[in-house]
């Protein structure tokens, strides 16, 4: 792909940011394709200051000309689909309405993402079956290809056959489908039929979109990959995400049944597709069909035809609307220290066990340990959700998303991790590809539009990718470039960080390129700019409430400076630091209040030379800062907490640590670290109880986020 693009632009003479001039002139490109409306280019293009900028285009005419030429994505389809109802007109005739279908070639869409050589390294060709332990016994599941689908689906094709899982992540939806002209009521149908309709004409339009599947997915293709090496694909449908109903839409059946149950009756796609043929020819009944069956009226479901797929199968795990939004909420977590002292300890265990079920359903790499603990933590909580019902809090648990739950742990082992699969992908891409090119239109007429605002940014994102191509085997020119960020890094915070802090250094994405990485997966960001600059000893005693900051400090410097002269420090010396933990701060707006003092809890790590996954120890950092060069220099930050007791008092009910402050000669137990030993923000909830009467008792919050409770899961 891109060296095709190359060897034309060679052959033309033209550079590589053709037709723009160069390097410059493109990023302005990108900006205001991005970033500036239509109308606006224009403005900006017409004011005197860009006379200067010798820029190759001259208005947006010239500039949209310009990017037309760029190479370009796969073009978009219109398909017009002729609808007829059960009205009838004044001539006695079927009404009818007329809709468009605007779609892309999925094969053609395969070839385009296959030949992307930035996809090199990244793609799988064969199923793989992982272990995390050196004997075999504990499978890894995370990628599509350590599943079992990738192996069941290889054992059907023809020995050397590629799979190519039709699927979906954050940079491409292969099938994204919104007929947004077709109005909420399908007009020439009866009222009594609109939402049936609805249903087949959804079906109708996959049927039209997915054509081109049927025959490849039969027969294979041939495409060039990544690696510049021609295989032969098998397209194949591996998952369908999507919210509940549309499950239920897709699979044919009522909503009070589960689209995927193995205890359904119609749970298997030849079964369902012989139900429907049946039904069709009068042989089953209506009570039967809609009763037993719990199907709908749609005879030609759009996966009926498609080779080698199982509908049924391919439904995923729905994270945020089943979970987070169907039997999770978030102020579970807040009020958990609340309700642990109140209520039954049946109602602690049903609640923790569905607290750690979805936690653990969002590992984005599961062993068969953390599946055998989801099944516990499921398992836990259908012991004891009866509680609920005895209190009179509901009636049943017969609720869809509630039971979905029992499919995770089968589908993650045999499609993969379900954080892959959730639907705030494409509810992203809803954002993406919808609503911002929608934004983008006059509102008349907006499907064409929107079309073109879509090709356009693909134009733009497919010569981005191929100038980072360009450039990587282009090395000499990423000299200047590499100058210029060293400069423009001169005045950051890591100036005089030391040798060695980068030795673990890993590529990550550009804006965590901010951190301070300590490991590979460990470190710290602090703001550029100090918003409490020169901040006097005195001003960190009363605003901070940090009344032991100066022996605190003077202990750090005793172990860390050798040469430190143990002169006592006094209020008026000067220290340079940077705040994470914020005092009081008057509102600059004199009707309002002053924002609250606002000091994180934090875990951290107490030995920082033997750190090995243990010895963490919960501290509330009071001020985050840097000391002026006389009295020492280094490496990091340092940051002044008041420590909490350590972690050793666990509530068994609650499984979460049980949390006091602790003291020294009648005051907080503070201590000044490095700001590399901070290791997580940790929430703390208030423990609330007769027992614990005056004193500040808290609960560690281990579901503050997936992470957190990794670290703190006790098995």
């Amino acid at each position: 792909m891109f060296h095709d693009i190359r060897a034309q632009q060679e052959a033309r003479g033209l550079d590589p940011w053709a037709p723009f001039t160069d390097a410059e002139e493109w990023g302005l490109v990108k900006w205001l394709v991005s970033r500036v409306g239509q109308n606006a280019i224009d403005e900006f293009m017409k004011l005197p200051l860009t006379s200067h900028l010798k820029t190759s285009f001259t208005s947006k005419y010239s500039l949209m000309k310009a990017i037309n030429q760029l190479l370009r994505g796969t073009e978009w389809q219109l398909k017009r689909i002729s609808v007829e109802g059960n009205k009838l007109t004044n001539e006695v005739k079927y009404e009818t309405e007329d809709l468009e279908l605007w779609m892309r070639d999925p094969v053609e869409c395969i070839h385009e993402l296959m030949a992307n050589p930035e996809f090199n390294h990244m793609v799988s060709y064969v199923p793989e079956r992982v272990f995390s332990d050196a004997e075999g016994k504990t499978r890894w599941f995370d990628e599509m290809w350590t599943g079992d689908w990738w192996w069941e689906m290889q054992g059907r094709l023809p020995q050397g056959a590629i799979v190519a899982p039709f699927w979906g992540d954050q940079e491409v939806w292969p099938v994204y489908l919104s007929l947004r002209n077709i109005s909420k009521n399908l007009e020439c149908f009866m009222r009594d039929m609109w939402s049936l309709e609805h249903y087949r004409l959804f079906h109708y339009c996959m049927l039209l979109v997915l054509e081109p599947l049927v025959r490849v997915g039969a027969e294979g293709v041939d495409v060039t990959c990544p690696d510049h090496q021609v295989r032969h694909l098998y397209p194949i449908i591996a998952a369908y995400i999507a919210d509940f109903p549309e499950q239920c839409l897709v699979a044919c059946c009522m909503k009070n049944r589960c689209p995927k149950c193995v205890k359904s009756p119609m749970c298997d796609q030849d079964s369902t597709v012989k139900n429907l043929r049946l039904h069709c020819d009068g042989e089953i009944g209506k009570d039967q069909f809609e009763g037993e069956l719990g199907l709908r009226v749609i005879y030609s479901p759009f996966w009926a035809t498609l080779p080698h797929n199982d509908i049924f199968s391919c439904i995923t795990p729905d994270i945020l609307h089943q979970l987070h939004k169907g039997v999770f909420k978030d102020h579970i977590c807040v009020f958990l220290g609340v309700i642990a002292v109140a209520v039954e300890n049946k109602v602690l265990t049903a609640v923790r066990g569905v607290l750690d079920f979805v936690y653990y359903a969002q590992y984005r790499t599961h062993m068969d340990d953390t599946l055998a603990h989801m099944h516990a933590a499921l398992t836990s909580f259908h012991a004891n959700k009866d509680i609920f019902v005895d209190l009179g809090v509901c009636e049943h648990f017969n609720i869809p998303k509630i039971h979905s739950m029992i499919h995770y742990i089968d589908a993650i082992r045999f499609l993969s991790s379900a954080d892959s699969v959730n639907t705030e992908l494409p509810e992203q891409l809803h954002i993406d590809f919808t609503t911002q090119a929608y934004c983008a239109s006059n509102q008349r007429d907006y499907i064409i539009q929107m079309t073109t605002w879509l090709q356009r940014q693909e134009s733009i994102h497919i010569q981005d990718a191929y100038l980072r191509w360009w450039g990587s085997h282009h090395p000499v020119n990423q000299g200047s470039k590499e100058q210029d960020s060293d400069a423009s890094d001169s005045d950051s915070d890591l100036d005089g960080a030391g040798p060695g802090l980068f030795e673990n250094h890993v590529d990550l994405p550009s804006q965590v390129q901010w951190f301070t990485m300590v490991t590979g997966s460990h470190g710290y960001f602090v703001p550029r700019t100090c918003p409490f600059p020169n901040s006097t000893m005195q001003r960190l005693l009363n605003d901070h409430d940090a009344s032991l900051f100066i022996p605190a400090l003077e202990e750090f410097l005793q172990i860390h400076v050798p040469s430190w002269s143990r002169r006592k420090l006094t209020p008026q010396d000067q220290c340079l630091f940077k705040v994470h933990a914020s005092p009081v701060i008057p509102a600059s707006d004199v009707r309002r209040p002053p924002a609250p003092a606002h000091f994180d809890s934090v875990l951290v790590i107490e030995d920082g030379n033997e750190y090995t996954g243990e010895g963490l120890r919960v501290g509330e950092v009071q001020v985050v800062f840097k000391l002026p060069s006389h009295l020492g220099n280094f490496p990091h930050p340092l940051a002044y907490i008041h420590w909490f007791r350590p972690l050793q008092t666990f509530d068994e009910n609650l499984h979460s640590f049980h949390l006091s402050r602790s003291s020294r000669q009648r005051g907080p137990n503070a201590l000044v670290v490095l700001v590399h030993q901070v290791l997580h923000p940790c929430h703390l909830i208030p423990r609330v109880g007769r027992e614990s009467g005056m004193r500040e008792d808290f609960y560690l919050n281990r579901y503050i986020d997936l992470e957190l409770f990794d670290r703190l899961s006790v098995s």
